[in-house]
C-alpha cells in the first residue's frame, strides 16, 4: 500500500516521498522574466522543506506567452544562468525540482508583450476571460510553438532541473488546443479529440527529441474544464492514453480555469474540512485506471488523513499541494517530525495580492499576524 513517505522513482528521478509542490506563480521574476535573487531565496526555502518534488511556477516559452507580471521566463539562452541558480538553490536543501513551461495562448498579457508580439491561440474567437480576439495560429506558428517548448525544456536540462512539466491545464495554450471551447479549427488540429491532441503530440515529440530519453517529461492536465463546450473527462482519458503512448513520464490531474463557473476553478476557497479536500481525486483515479503512468492529484489537499486515503485507495501515486506551501514551506518536514495537524492554510486566496503588487506571493494570514505582532510591540515600547 502506498504511503506518503515512500521513496519512489519517476524515470531517472529519485524522490524521497510522494508529496509534490504544485506549480505556483511566485511573482519574483524581473520585468523581462529573468530570475531574481528573491526568487532564488524563495526556492531555497522550499528546497529545505523535505518536499518530494517541487514544480516551479509557470515559465513562458515565448515572449508572447506571458500572462502575469514578473513571471519567470524560459525563452532565451541567456536565462539559463539564472535558472541554474534557482535549481541549485533547491538542490542545496536536498530537494528535487522540475520546471513548468507554458505558453498562455489567448490569455497572453498584451501589456507585457514586446514590439511585434501578437496574441496567439488555436482559433480567432473571444477569450472568455479577457474578451480579447487572438490571431488564429498558422501551421508555421504551430511549429514555432512546439519548438519553443522543446527549446525551453532543453534549457531546463542545461540549467540543472530534474525534469520539465508541460502546462496543459487551466485554460492556457496546450489546454486551448485540447478544448473545443477554444479550438474551433477546421484543419487537422481541430475537430474530434484525436485531432485536437495533435499539437500536444507534436510538442511531446519535439521536447523528447530535445532532452533525450532519460530526462523526465511530465504534464499538468485538465481532467475537466467545467466549461460549456470544454474538455470533459472522457476526452481527458483519451488525451492521457495518447500521452502515455507518446512517452509521458507522469501526469498531474487538475481541472477548471478562470473561465469556469464560480466555485469550479483550480484553486477553490473555503477548504476547511476533510470532506472539502482532494476535489480532483476522482478525475485522477479515472486516469490512473486508464494508463500505466504515475499520477499526481491536486486540489485542496490539506490533511494527512486525506493524503492517506488517496494513496491507500489507489486514486493517485502522488499528492500535490500549492497554497499550503505558501504559508508553510516546511509543512512536509513538520508532518515528518510528528506534528500531524492539518495544514494551516485556510484557502483564502490572499497569497497572490502581494504578488500582483510586484512583491512576490506571501500568506495573507501570516502577513496580518506579523503586522499585529509589530503593532503590539510598538505599543508596548511606547507605554
Amino acid at each position: 500500500m502506498a504511503e506518503l513517505f515512500d521513496r519512489t522513482e519517476i524515470k531517472s528521478l529519485e524522490l524521497s516521498n510522494r508529496s509534490v509542490r504544485s506549480a505556483t506563480w511566485t511573482g519574483l521574476g524581473d520585468e523581462h522574466g529573468y530570475v531574481t535573487d528573491r526568487a532564488v531565496d524563495f526556492y531555497r526555502v522550499l528546497g529545505e522543506g523535505s518536499i518530494g518534488l517541487i514544480v516551479t511556477g509557470y515559465q513562458y516559452v515565448m515572449t508572447n506567452g506571458i500572462q502575469l507580471p514578473t513571471m519567470i521566463g524560459n525563452y532565451a539562452d541567456d536565462q539559463v544562468e539564472g535558472l541554474s541558480r534557482l535549481s541549485k538553490a533547491v538542490h542545496a536543501g536536498g530537494g528535487k525540482v522540475v520546471a513548468q513551461i507554458v505558453h498562455a495562448g489567448a490569455r497572453g498579457n498584451t501589456d507585457r508583450f514586446r514590439e511585434g508580439d501578437e496574441v496567439w491561440a488555436p482559433s480567432a474567437i473571444p477569450d472568455p476571460t479577457t474578451g480579447r480576439i487572438p490571431k488564429e495560429v498558422t501551421k508555421a506558428d504551430i511549429h514555432r510553438l512546439a519548438e519553443a517548448y522543446a527549446a525551453a525544456a532543453e534549457r531546463s536540462k542545461r540549467a540543472g532541473f530534474d525534469g520539465v512539466q508541460l502546462h496543459g491545464a487551466h485554460g492556457y495554450g496546450i489546454n486551448q488546443f485540447l478544448s473545443a471551447a477554444w479550438n474551433k479549427r477546421g484543419d487537422s488540429y481541430g475537430g474530434k479529440i484525436a485531432a485536437r491532441y495533435r499539437f500536444l503530440g507534436e510538442v511531446m515529440e519535439a521536447t523528447r527529441g530535445a532532452v533525450g530519453d532519460d530526462f523526465p517529461i511530465m504534464i499538468k492536465l485538465s481532467g475537466h474544464d467545467y466549461l460549456e463546450g470544454g474538455l470533459v473527462p472522457e476526452e481527458s482519458l483519451e488525451v492521457a492514453r495518447r500521452l502515455a503512448d507518446d512517452g509521458i513520464d507522469a501526469i498531474e490531474v487538475s481541472g477548471g480555469s478562470l473561465a469556469s463557473p464560480k466555485g469550479l476553478g483550480p484553486g477553490r476557497p473555503n477548504i476547511l474540512k476533510e470532506e472539502d479536500e482532494a476535489y480532483f481525486a476522482s478525475l485522477a483515479a479515472s486516469i490512473k485506471e486508464a494508463v500505466a503512468v504515475p499520477i499526481m492529484t491536486v486540489g485542496g489537499i490539506r490533511s494527512l488523513k486525506t493524503i492517506g486515503d488517496v494513496l491507500s485507495e489507489g486514486k493517485a501515486d502522488y499528492v500535490a499541494m500549492s497554497r499550503p506551501f505558501i504559508r508553510e514551506p516546511h509543512l512536509i518536514k513538520r508532518w515528518k517530525s510528528g506534528d500531524t495537524e492539518r495544514s494551516k492554510c485556510i484557502s483564502c486566496g490572499g497569497c497572490f495580492e502581494t504578488g500582483l503588487k510586484g512583491l512576490g506571493i506571501s500568506c495573507k494570514v501570516e502577513r496580518r499576524l506579523k503586522e499585529k505582532e509589530q503593532k503590539g510591540g510598538n505599543e508596548a515600547g511606547e507605554s
